[in-house]
């Protein structure tokens, strides 16, 4: 009997997949694309995948020879800083790197800012309300706002460029400016010009105020009134004839009649 022998072919296929795509890089500036000079700048290379990464640095795509890690920093700008940056990761190897990152364009302001300071009411403020002042600042952003007054011994400080007084009274009254810092070290801009924030009394108390004043005024109308009457009652007494009687009875109807006409007279202011 022959003997036959069957053999199996068996088709292996590798299960690993190696992906061959690249990773990406991007690059983050702070505080901010557009700075002022002489600020602090920091530029960030940042990579999707792993850190073991050499760091490379372009600016308008020429290579940065001082610039070899993740972060590159130019501690006081200037106007040669100025341009477009890229960066892109290698392995130690050199076989692995990664896309070129997109362009990041900074730019510098050669001249220091300063900034506008306006209230809201724009006039004068009753006490009791409220009185807010905004720090206009046309700049990118990343601003921390400092608020001075002479009567004060140090700056408040703010996160955004609102300054608000909930309940204004008179020692909240005077002479307001504002500046704007970012940065460490902090970077300041130039103080606005002064803002004058007048303040005035409101209420009751103003209320009764008024109220008094015009009581006292009307009680003294009432007696230079009364001194005119008798003034001039006891003129008319005095010019009277000699007769004793006579005098007597023409002096009283003499000052009836004048009180009449001085009562009158004090009637007529009233009713002014």
């Amino acid at each position: 009997n022959a003997v036959v022998y069957v053999r199996h072919y068996i088709q292996y296929k590798p299960t690993c997949n190696f992906s061959t795509e690249r990773p990406k890089a991007t690059v983050n500036v702070q505080p901010a694309g557009h700075v002022l000079i002489r600020e602090r700048v920091t530029l960030t290379c940042g990579i999707e995948s792993g850190d073991d990464w050499n760091y490379e640095w372009y600016k308008n795509n020429n290579l940065l020879r001082d610039a070899q890690r993740k972060k590159y920093e130019i501690s006081n700008v200037d106007q040669t800083h100025a341009g477009d940056y890229t960066c892109k990761g290698t392995q130690s190897t050199g076989r692995i790197y990664t896309h070129t990152s997109a362009a990041v364009t900074l730019t510098v302001s050669a001249v220091k800012v300063k900034p506008t300071i306006t209230s809201n009411p724009e006039g004068a403020a009753l006490t009791g309300n409220t009185v807010t002042l905004y720090c206009k600042l046309h700049q990118s952003a990343g601003w921390t706002f400092y608020w001075s007054k002479p009567t004060q011994s140090s700056e408040k400080e703010t996160i955004t460029n609102v300054y608000t007084i909930s309940s204004v009274s008179l020692s909240d009254g005077g002479q307001y400016q504002c500046r704007a810092g970012r940065g460490n070290p902090v970077y300041y801009t130039h103080y606005s010009d002064a803002l004058w924030v007048n303040v005035t009394a409101s209420g009751p108390g103003v209320i009764v105020g008024v109220s008094v004043g015009l009581s006292l005024i009307l009680l003294l109308i009432i007696i230079l009134g009364l001194i005119c009457c008798y003034k001039k009652s006891k003129g008319d007494s005095a010019a009277q004839p000699s007769d004793d009687t006579y005098a007597e009875i023409m002096t009283t109807n003499s000052y009836r009649g004048s009180g009449k006409n001085c009562i009158s007279t004090v009637t007529d202011i009233f009713s002014l």
